[in-house]
């Protein structure tokens, strides 16, 4: 027996005392009140009872990356199946699932069967170490349990020895059923590209390949750099290693990527059968400028400059395209148009590799382009908030959204499509205030009423959206309308807007869509669209249709995590709140010294702008005279980077006076060129980068004397398409020399930057062309990999399934016997009021007895004893002195008083000698 409060049974002694003092009773009473004392102290130590018979705990880890077999999934289910069947009462399974991440399928259950495999992974890359911890997270530490890996024990991330380590120590054993893909007859693998990290402008330069073949065979090798074609020839494969030897020089400076592939007929394992390498030709920092106007205002202002600029059209941006940038500068660019993998890269690219970021106004920036809940909106100086003081008319809105089948899948993160257009739902009602009305509808075939047209005033529920989720079949597109324009129609809002939100690649049933959208039009409601999907998908077509009769946006969200942010930048856009289209005059503010020597007075006016509000800690350096005095030109340092927000339209219908402005050239030089910063001399130090496998090496050398910092340089990688690692310090290698190792999970462009101080530095970044896993190797090498595992804990291979329970060691279970005491104890209470009340004897009353005097007769004869010396009449006759008799003490009250009165009355009969 255990407990989990044993000081509790401290109180006995106390609480004893107590009862003794003025809780004593003759009788049964008090044996019962002794007894319920130490049944009430009993249940609050919280005692529990260990039985070693609650059976045991198997988390089945199924291996889901790209290396597995393509039948991995029956397999494992199989596998699953015959462990379930051995389950003795007690006994429970867990099944957990990994890639690059790994995810709890399903959890520990006595009962039931597994369903199958519905949480998606990223099979990129296959991190064991984590599944094996998440493995030891799902098993209770009071339990113990086996673990059962299913895998070809190609691993990548992490040592999976340290996690079985640590479940060992718990007394978990982990044991193995390999599943691997046959061997192939012949395996063609490109092993590496080594490319120089760095080169000049016209600097011929040499590089190599490094094939691996495991038996003489011919095949084709194509090179190419940045998609152009530069060798492409026969070449006569030997077993073993080949060497490639190759050769270039560059006219430009950038990023070039360089990609070789190798055909051979019969492959067994095409994935690995390129290779890709990076290179980075060294200039000065780029400004590169993202408009729809590149023979615009901007485009011409900063070409005169001097800067080393780069015109192009908004595009999905990514860390390699950001590479050689000095300065972002987005000329009212719409978010959508970057790409939400975009969007992340840029937000890296500011906040730590250092980059800066330039955005001015119209109405596709700010608030109304999209950016606000982006990754963006952080890095901006001014807050793309909606207050009150801004809105010009009440809005009523009514929002549709698809609620078919297709809505149920999973992405990446664990969360549903459902799940993410509810929370924009969400996003977008908290935006609208007290005078705006909402209701929200789902629809599959049919329509089903979250809520009806509703006061914002009165409270939305808004915790039913999330509930909504009907899980029909695809969307009827005119059934929706229908739906919304009966509930939109109720409304006498000024503005009214209909909102619908559908699979772009499962809109059906249109009907007669065109009337009803154009009735709506008739009553002057406005129709937007949210497509779920790209603009190529087979139903785009209907909804862009949709969007143009109802006279309202259509907006593509490629990836789900998107729609919060479009459904928030629908809302504001709809409200006309966040952009001010009235002229208005500027003033200089205090921080415009910041930006150089730049003129005060004179200052234009602008046609409209953007109506933000600055962040604490912010610079502004001009703002508007009217009454909003909101921020026109402000920035601050974010990061390792800077950011400027220019909410004017520089080249738009809403320009005014600026245009003409003699001094917007050097304005926006200034602005550009604070952005930038201060490049890192080369002398200071150099930082390099080196794959080996899946291992990536940095190193930062210190240039000679230079004192040792006081704090340890940290380093951060950082993914081409915006997922960003975890920060890890350098540690030192030698006395200039500082290092750190990052394990690549999986292919892809990873690019490493060092923070020293206030300093930014960046590697060269390096390319992973395949999954780790996918390098030439056989499955006895993964099999050595599992045996290793196994033989931490005193695993084995489990071959069969048979025994596997039998020969876990039984789990304790605890049983808590507290609810027992307590009942005892309420047992025992009852007990001692019933018997105290109708089966003990009345209290026995102490009787008062009078003083008593006696007499001594003269003669013979006695005289009678007189008992009231008050009432004798017989005369005194002197006699001798005896000793007085002791006059008797009053009663003492009784041990036990039992209320407050009987108290009362035992102090007045002492007081009264009664």
């Amino acid at each position: 027996m255990t407990f989990t409060l044993p000081q509790a049974w401290l109180l006995l002694l106390p609480l004893g005392l107590f009862l003794w003092r003025y809780g004593r009773r003759p009788g049964p009473p008090m044996v019962l009140r002794w007894v319920l004392l130490v049944l009430g102290v009993g249940a609050l130590s919280g005692p529990e009872l260990r039985l070693a018979n609650a059976g045991s705990d198997v988390a089945v880890v199924v291996d889901r990356s790209r290396s597995m077999p393509l039948d991995v999934d029956r397999v494992a289910q199989e596998l699953i199946a015959l462990v379930e069947s051995q389950r003795r009462p007690g006994d429970r399974v867990g099944v957990i699932t990994f890639g690059r991440e790994a995810r709890v399928e399903s959890p520990l259950s006595e009962v039931g069967r597994f369903g199958g495999f519905s949480r998606p992974v990223d099979s990129e890359a296959s991190d064991l170490s984590a599944a094996l911890d998440a493995a030891g997270a799902l098993i209770p530490p009071e339990r113990t349990g086996r673990v059962l890996v299913v895998s070809d024990g190609r691993a990548t991330g992490a040592d999976a020895r340290g996690a079985t380590r640590r479940l060992a120590a718990r007394g978990i054993a982990v044991d193995y059923r390999q599943v691997s893909r046959p061997e192939p007859a012949l395996d063609v693998a490109v092993v590496s590209l080594d490319v120089p990290a760095t080169v000049s402008v016209r600097e011929p330069f040499q590089f190599s390949a490094v094939v691996q073949a495991t038996s003489a065979v011919t095949g084709t090798v194509r090179l190419e750099r940045d998609g152009k074609v530069l060798v492409k020839g026969p070449f006569d494969f030997k077993p073993g290693p080949n060497l490639l030897p190759l050769r270039d020089l560059l006219e430009a400076p950038g990023l070039v990527h360089y990609r070789l592939t190798v055909e051979v007929p019969g492959d067994g394992v095409p994935e690995n059968d390129v290779g890709v390498g990076v290179l980075r030709v060294e200039g000065p920092p780029r400004v590169l400028l993202l408009t729809t106007q590149p023979s615009g205002t901007l485009a011409k202002a900063l070409s005169a400059t001097g800067m080393e600029l780069d015109v192009k059209a908004p595009f999905h941006l990514s860390l390699e395209a950001l590479d050689g940038v000095g300065v972002v500068v987005l000329e009212n660019v719409d978010a959508n148009a970057l790409g939400e993998a975009g969007l992340n890269a840029l937000a890296d690219y500011v906040d730590q590799a250092g980059g800066g970021l330039v955005m001015t106004g119209g109405r596709s920036s700010f608030g109304e382009g999209g950016y606000r809940r982006s990754p963006v909106e952080p890095l901006l100086p001014v807050s793309l908030e909606m207050r009150e003081e801004q809105r010009r008319a009440s809005v009523a809105m009514s929002v549709l959204m698809d609620s078919s089948c297709s809505m149920g899948v999973q992405v990446p993160d664990g969360r549903t499509k459902m799940e993410l257009a509810a929370e924009g739902v969400t996003a977008a009602l908290t935006l609208l205030n007290a005078n705006d009305e909402a209701s929200v509808h789902m629809v599959d075939t049919e329509p089903h009423e979250v809520f009806p047209l509703s006061p914002v005033s009165d409270g939305l529920p808004l915790g039913q959206v999330a509930r909504g989720f009907s899980g029909g079949g695809g969307i009827y597109v005119g059934t929706a309308l229908r739906a919304g324009r009966k509930e939109i129609l109720r409304s006498d809002k000024p503005t009214r807007h209909v909102v619908l939100f559908s699979d772009a690649a499962d809109s059906e049933e249109p009907g007669d869509f065109q009337q009803t959208l154009a009735a709506l039009r008739e009553a002057n409601v406005t129709v937007s669209v949210i497509g779920l999907g790209k603009p190529t998908d087979p139903d785009a077509e209907l909804l862009r249709e949709v969007a143009r009769r109802g006279e309202g946006r259509i907006y593509f969200a490629e990836d789900a995590m998107s729609l919060p942010r479009i459904f928030s930048q629908e809302t504001l856009a709809v409200a006309r709140a966040t952009f001010v289209d009235e002229p208005a005059s500027m003033e200089a503010a205090p921080d415009l010294p910041l930006l150089g020597p730049l003129p005060t007075t004179g200052l234009p006016q602008v046609g409209g702008y953007n109506l933000t509000y600055l962040k604490p800690r912010a610079n502004v350096a001009l703002r508007t005279l009217d009454t909003n005095a909101a921020p026109v030109l402000a920035l601050w340092p974010h990061g390792a980077g800077r950011t400027v927000a220019f909410t004017a339209e520089v080249d738009g219908k809403y320009t005014g006076e600026l245009r003409e402005w003699s001094a917007l050239r050097a304005t926006l030089e200034a602005v550009v060129r604070w952005s930038m910063g201060r490049a890192t001399p080369k002398e200071e130090a150099v930082v390099r980068s080196e794959r080996q496998g899946n291992l990536l090496r940095v190193t930062l050398d210190l240039p000679p004397g230079e004192p040792m910092p006081g704090a340890l340089p940290t380093a951060v990688l950082l993914s081409g398409d915006g997922r960003s690692g975890a920060e890890k310090p350098l540690h030192w290698e030698d006395e200039d020399r500082l290092v750190v190792e990052y394990p690549l999970s999986g292919s892809g462009t990873w690019h490493p930057v060092v923070k020293w101080g206030g300093r930014v530095l960046r590697a060269p970044p390096v390319v992973l062309p395949y999954a780790p896993e996918f390098e030439p190797g056989s499955a006895k090498e993964g099999l050595k990999v599992l045996r290793a595992l196994a033989a931490v804990g005193g695993g084995q291979e489990r071959l069969s399934m048979t025994g596997l329970f039998a020969e876990a060691p039984e789990s304790e279970g605890r049983v808590a016997l507290a609810p027992w005491l307590v009942a005892f104890a309420l047992a025992a209470m009852l007990a001692e009021v019933a018997v105290r009340r109708f089966l003990s004897a009345p209290r026995m009353k102490a009787t008062r007895e009078r003083p008593v005097k006696k007499s001594i007769a003269r003669g013979p004869t006695a005289a009678p004893v007189v008992t009231d010396a008050k009432r004798s009449t017989a005369p005194a006759s002197p006699a001798p002195e005896e000793p007085p008799e002791p006059k008797p003490e009053p009663p003492k009250p009784p041990a036990g008083v039992d209320s407050a009165l009987e108290a009362a009355r035992a102090r007045a009969r002492r007081r009264t000698g009664r």
